[in-house]
């Protein structure tokens, strides 16, 4: 669920620093973002998922830039008000847990690709390379890949 930017209880005011109020908004748009990637994944609507996947780039980048910003304004942090601390301390947990429920849902959906591809090569492998362990001679030359045309055969009388 996104957080409420335009209620008294979001912590935002109009003396609130234009660095703050960025960073929240740039967090409410991440927290929505991922939380419809894994629906969009899972419904293979990859066209849709691609332009989500832009815009998902450019917000984690302005989100980076609004921290990086942050951390050389530490006199303004401490001036911040209370209310205001604490819609950031909500917004940084909603934003933690929406980014690990979504990096577990994409895990899961990657590791299941990987195991299906690695079942059909298991199986291609089962049905196409020879059995190993010992081999009648009598018919090694209808094996697939043991028939070599440099060699001729041979005939032995035992009688002799």
């Amino acid at each position: 669920m996104p957080l409420d930017l335009t209620s008294k209880r979001s912590g935002i005011t109009r003396a609130t620093p234009p660095v703050i109020v960025s960073l929240l908004v740039n967090m409410s748009e991440l927290i929505e973002l991922l939380a419809a990637e894994p629906e969009l994944v899972m419904a293979r609507k990859f066209e849709a998922h691609n332009v989500l996947l832009k815009r998902k780039q450019k917000l984690a980048m302005d989100y980076r830039a609004c921290l990086k910003s942050l951390s050389t304004q530490q006199e303004m942090l401490k001036k911040l008000p209370e209310d205001t601390r604490q819609a950031l301390r909500v917004a940084a947990q909603k934003l933690a847990e929406t980014a690990d429920r979504n990096a577990r849902t994409l895990r899961a959906a990657v590791t299941a690709v990987q195991r299906l591809i690695q079942n059909i090569v298991a199986f291609v492998k089962s049905e196409v390379l020879t059995k190993p362990g010992y081999k009648n001679p009598n018919a090694a030359y209808k094996e697939l890949g043991t028939y070599s045309p440099t060699c001729q055969p041979v005939a032995v009388r035992r009688n002799a």
